[in-house]
């Protein structure tokens, strides 16, 4: 079981109490860099690969500000 699932909770908490500070075009964006900061202090904490817990860090932050979401529903065909 993966214990880095923190990192989508986070993200989200911090970039709510960001949305009142940066402009809404950036929130996205701060959520994956905030996601991918995570992943890689993860990493470096608990010694594992770097590049996999920073991808997967990245990742779970786009899936805290929905951008997966939409990407795999436009992937999908969907509107």
């Amino acid at each position: 079981m993966e214990f880095n699932l923190f990192i989508i909770p986070l993200t989200m908490i911090i970039t709510q109490l960001l949305k009142g500070y940066v402009p809404a075009k950036y929130v996205p964006f701060l959520a994956v860099l905030i996601g991918l900061l995570a992943g890689l202090g993860y990493g470096l904490y608990y010694g594992g690969d770097m590049f996999y817990h920073s991808f997967e860090g990245a990742l779970y932050g786009a899936s805290a500000s929905g951008i997966y979401d939409v990407g795999a529903s436009k992937i999908k065909g969907g509107n």
